[in-house]
């Protein structure tokens, strides 16, 4: 803000201190305090570190807002939203958080969905493409019933069995749920983390091995590997009242995501102008993925996080805007 002149005259300065306060959005009816630091959730997948980063530096820069991040799973970021120990995060998958969402949106009101993040996302089980010119029944998830077809994903950790792997263990997931629901001669593996899961994807295409794993779209990995979805039961509405009861019984597909923010609900009154902007930012599934490919389509040459995304904050300046209006 450009500081104006003041004169020594009482009500010339009462006048000036008061438009400064307007101009800033403060309000003492309100309680709410532009520039009042925030936090935001990173989960532990890169699209969620790119909504973030980019989030943290338009905030910084443009809003005077010191913003933290905070490194967390998903099943305990709607905890910390409830009690106010983080703010917002910025890239909710609804289809494993309908009893969070119940919970804490429709209940107790203490979380609010402050708007879609862009892009409309799907969970799945996938193979390398390359693998349906021998086994053009591996397409759906039948095609596993068959023993021998199974033991052409075997390994060391999965013995007799073929091997399913997932990658980051706090995922929300219901892999083992449609294993054993569909009885599939397969073996649920955690690779640890989405790095050993892209590590896992890319050697299986450089070295032409059989791979079956939980991925997703968007993800910049699928501009780069050809991956294949296996066809699983339709989504029902079993599947659905069964994720929201948690009673072990899903037996089908992913449904298809949109993605969507969440704050506190307190966020508003403790900092008005983050929470507008919060809910007017939106990314591209084209726009996340070339940020995300900057991090880790690059090996170890890959840039940080915050380094990728101050480089599209940077290269986007008309976009940026539009979320400030």
């Amino acid at each position: 803000m450009n500081r104006r002149a003041v004169r020594t005259t009482r009500w010339l300065l009462a006048g000036a201190l008061l438009a400064v306060a307007a101009a800033c959005g403060s309000s003492t009816k309100s309680g709410s305090a532009t520039g009042a630091p925030i936090s935001l959730a990173v989960n532990p997948w890169t699209g969620s570190a790119v909504n973030a980063n980019v989030a943290k530096i338009v905030l910084e820069s443009k809003l005077n807002t010191k913003v933290t991040l905070v490194k967390i799973d998903e099943n305990a970021t709607w905890p910390g939203l409830d009690t106010d120990s983080i703010d917002a995060v910025l890239e909710v998958w609804p289809s494993g958080h309908t009893a969070d969402m119940a919970t804490y949106i429709d209940q107790k009101k203490s979380v609010v969905n402050i708007g879609l993040l862009g892009p409309d996302a799907k969970i799945g089980w996938y193979i390398p493409t390359f693998m349906l010119k021998d086994h053009p029944d591996l397409a759906t998830w039948e095609g596993f019933k068959d023993p021998k077809n199974a033991a052409l994903f075997k390994t060391a950790e999965s013995g007799d069995l073929g091997q399913f792997l997932m990658g980051d263990p706090s995922y929300v997931s219901y892999d083992e749920q449609i294993i054993k629901n569909l009885n599939l001669p397969l073996k649920f593996v955690v690779a640890g983390s989405e790095t050993a899961l892209i590590t896992a994807i890319q050697s299986a295409e450089k070295n032409q091995t059989p791979l079956l794993m939980q991925f997703w779209q968007p993800h910049w990995l699928q501009s780069e590997v050809k991956l294949t979805q296996v066809k699983l039961p339709d989504v029902t509405d079993a599947c659905l009242a069964s994720a929201k009861a948690k009673d072990l019984k899903y037996a089908c597909d992913y449904p298809v995501d949109h993605l969507f923010k969440a704050a506190s609900v307190k966020l508003q009154t403790k900092n008005a102008a983050a929470f507008a902007f919060l809910s007017k930012m939106q990314l591209t599934t084209d726009q996340q993925n070339a940020i995300a490919a900057l991090i880790d389509g690059q090996g170890k040459n890959g840039m940080t996080p915050d380094a990728a995304a101050q480089k599209w904050v940077n290269e986007n300046p008309t976009i940026v805007a539009g979320w400030l209006k």
